[in-house]
């Protein structure tokens, strides 16, 4: 079956590949020209289609800079918001407006940062330069030459490292594996806690054959934080879980490990909720059945709360941890 479909999908494979070596040749060779800017650029990007760990690193850096004093600003794309152009956020926005995790930036981070949704990048940075904004974090733009960066930082997910993975649809990478050479740091994300040295020696020997062997390779994982109530002031042992990021599977794991799971609904990442899936929802609640989510549902969810503030709704914070007593901050 595998060499059929390899058959198959090698030739829409290779047209991927094409157009993105294309787009970096253009822009390596000179022909393109990123664009220069004051502010100093982070950019957290990925080469797998979907979701590796770009929001908690974001957030990661985010406490960095409020920890050293540093006002930044954290610029997204805005993914499926109902609106298009370029948005500073405001405590009027929500997930509709700008998109869920612009949203979850915005209710952690306002006092400290701007936090802005824009299409085409540079219209952010252009803001942030004649704003006096010197700190820029910019999520998921691996793929933008638009702009020079000062770090570019490729996450990749420990249970599907880049160097193991294909092009689409062979695959789930946007682009080759050997433009993780790009990355001034490489991040594996969702390690396991007891990850050893030689597990970590050789996922490092397996990036260093397509990345820069200067690039520092870090690996962490996720912790879950205790859980935070939506609606209601008691977390149920029964719960109905929900979530729509892409890869949940470690998420409902460890709900799994905690609660008893009366159901589990998985949605597609990012996904848009609807009036008549909270309803549906609703249904299965009871008087001891709470409903549990990740934060990134969370800011979308409590958008119904005129159905659902009469019940128990939590959602379960992440946060990431380095590990082998490495830290990102030694980095940027």
């Amino acid at each position: 079956m595998n060499f059929f479909k390899n058959i198959l999908f090698f030739p829409i494979s290779q047209i991927f590949r094409f157009f993105s070596s294309l787009r970096n040749f253009l822009y390596d060779s000179g022909i393109f020209k990123p664009k220069l800017y004051k502010s100093k650029i982070i950019s957290v990007g990925n080469l797998i289609i979907g979701g590796a760990g770009k929001t908690p690193t974001v957030e990661y850096i985010s406490r960095y800079y409020i920890k050293k004093k540093i006002f930044f600003s954290i610029v997204s794309r805005g993914y499926k918001r109902k609106t298009r152009g370029f948005i500073v956020a405001t405590e009027k926005d929500n997930s509709r407006t700008i998109g869920d995790e612009p949203t979850q930036y915005l209710n952690k981070f306002s006092n400290y940062s701007k936090v802005m949704v824009s299409e085409n990048r540079n219209s952010a940075l252009e803001y942030c330069d004649k704003n006096g904004i010197n700190y820029v974090i910019m999520d998921d733009a691996f793929q933008n030459h638009s702009f020079k960066k000062d770090v570019d930082i490729l996450i990749s997910s420990y249970n599907r490292p880049f160097f193991n993975d294909n092009v689409f649809p062979l695959g789930m990478l946007r682009e080759s594996r050997y433009n993780a050479k790009r990355a001034d740091i490489i991040i594996f994300s969702n390690c396991p806690n007891d990850m050893g040295i030689e597990e970590r020696r050789d996922f490092i020997t397996k990036s260093q054959k397509y990345s820069d062997k200067k690039a520092p390779i870090l690996f962490s994982k996720t912790e879950y934080l205790n859980p935070v109530s939506l609606f209601g002031s008691k977390l149920f042992n029964k719960v109905v879980v929900i979530s729509s990021i892409a890869y949940p599977n470690k998420f409902f794991d460890f709900i799994n490990s905690k609660y008893e799971v009366i159901k589990k609904i998985k949605f597609d990442d990012h996904h848009v909720y609807k009036e008549n899936e909270i309803l549906s929802i609703i249904d299965i609640l009871d008087d001891d059945i709470s409903l549990v989510m990740t934060e990134k549902d969370a800011v979308k969810i409590c958008e119904f709360s005129n159905l659902l503030d009469p019940y128990s709704v939590y959602y379960i914070p992440i946060q990431i941890k380095f590990l082998f007593k490495n830290k990102l901050s030694e980095y940027i």
